[in-house]
């Protein structure tokens, strides 16, 4: 068994109980109203997504175009998983083959296609402007990766837009609300309440304290009053984060494993994810509002593009679903919404056996609060030396980023300026769009 402060303080007298009590972050707001509740996960995609061979047309007309770029890559307009939706100049939509298993969120029009998305500082597609602004940094992987998680306009802002969000909610709990399953991400980061970053299944293993002389030391440790400043910190943040780990694990072994989860890596991250939302109101978490962030890296096929990008459309699909069944048999499912971000599309015409670094790409979102039925923006032209073409079939995005960002962070009932969270708004005809 896991050594744990409950466990050593249950087997020793080495220290007093109140020596070791637990300096937990948050404000310890109160008991979370479940009517009140509402959950964004942030599915990434690491690597920059080939986003045109994941949402793809089924009308003749526009697959005829996207066959004609893609050739070798070209999804057999056969396999394709129709979707009975379209976008807004009319272009019906389906899916890979290897997503059919999201067709089911679909049809209960609780998933939709954010059609043509990307970073943008203000309108490119008919702005009729030859000169207008473009985002820095294009097709860079980890610059795109801080601006899809700061926001266009604020790259230079080390904090995140979740967490800036967070920050100015004054959103607390006994623990952080704010969680990483996928390491530290700028997207969290605020100067409020530090992101809880674990593991894929949960909280971490302090696999060195295997027996109680060496936990009892830590706990002196964590004890001392050091006469030198950063020590005395370094303590003291050491045995905030061990404590939180230790709540952390309790409250997840409580609910124990849920059904219907593939075992993959994001299977686990959403898996995870699930039974954080299932305990929210537990006395060590107490959350009426949560933000993850989940990931799954492997999109950056610029070769052997086939078989690999099936296989990870395939976690994706699986997972996602599995989640969204999961949020539906604990009657969350309106409550919760999950999204797909990714570094950047990829070029519409494909290379030897993959594709390129791209642009725009498209977003897919899953939730009952979902407006679906429908998908959102045009699809554009993809006709080389369209205006749509930036540069070799490179897609201009229609859709901001930030517009898309600002639907979620108004959907999760955030009271602030929208423009001073995403100052890019400004240059924009509307501020928010009308998917959820």
């Amino acid at each position: 068994m896991k050594l744990s402060r409950r466990h050593f303080l249950k087997g020793t007298a080495a220290l007093g109980a109140t020596s070791v009590a637990p300096a937990l972050t948050g404000l310890n707001m109160a008991h979370a109203n479940q009517d009140d509740y509402k959950a964004l996960v942030c599915i990434f995609l690491f690597g920059g997504n080939d986003a045109y061979n994941m949402v793809i047309p089924t009308d003749d007309g526009a697959y005829k175009k996207y066959e004609q770029a893609r050739r070798n890559l070209a999804i057999a307009q056969s396999d394709l998983v129709p979707l009975n939706i379209a976008s807004d100049n009319g272009v019906k939509l389906g899916l890979h083959p290897a997503m059919a298993s999201l067709k089911s969120a679909f049809a209960e029009d609780s998933a939709t296609v954010i059609v043509n998305s990307g970073q943008l500082v203000e309108p490119i597609i008919g702005a009729n402007t030859p000169n207008s602004r473009v985002p820095d940094f294009l097709m860079a992987h980890n610059l795109q990766q801080t601006m899809w998680q700061s926001g266009a306009e604020n790259m230079n802002d080390k904090l995140g837009w979740a967490g800036r969000m967070v920050q100015d909610m004054n959103l607390s709990g006994s623990l952080s609300p704010l969680m990483s399953l996928n390491g530290e991400q700028k997207w969290l980061r605020n100067n409020h309440v530090e992101p809880l970053v674990m593991t894929s299944e949960g909280a971490g293993d302090y696999t060195g304290l295997n027996n109680s002389d060496r936990l009892g030391a830590m706990m002196r440790h964590f004890d001392e009053k050091y006469a030198n400043l950063f020590a005395d910190n370094y303590s003291t943040a050491m045995a905030s984060r061990y404590y939180e780990n230790d709540a952390l694990e309790e409250v997840l072994t409580s609910v124990g494993d849920l059904d219907g989860f593939p075992q993959t890596g994001l299977g686990d991250m959403l898996h995870t994810t699930a039974k954080l939302i299932k305990v929210r109101n537990a006395a060590s978490l107490q959350h009426n509002r949560q933000i993850f962030f989940v990931g799954l890296g492997g999109f950056d096929t610029h070769k052997d593009q086939a078989g690999t990008h099936a296989a990870l459309l395939g976690q994706v699909s699986d997972a996602l679903v599995a989640f969204y069944q999961e949020m539906k048999a604990q009657g969350l499912s309106d409550k919760v919404t999950a999204f797909t971000m990714s570094d950047f599309g990829r070029r519409i015409m494909a290379n030897d056996s993959g594709t390129d670094h791209g642009w725009a790409g498209h977003q897919i979102v899953v939730g009952g609060a979902v407006k679906g039925g429908r998908a959102y923006g045009n699809w554009p032209d993809l006709t080389p030396g369209s205006e749509y073409d930036y540069n070799n079939g490179r897609l201009i995005p229609e859709i901001a980023a930030d517009q898309v960002n600002a639907t979620l962070a108004n959907w999760f009932d955030y009271q602030g300026d929208l423009e001073t969270l995403f100052p890019s708004l400004k240059m924009f005809p509307q501020n928010t769009l009308d998917f959820i």
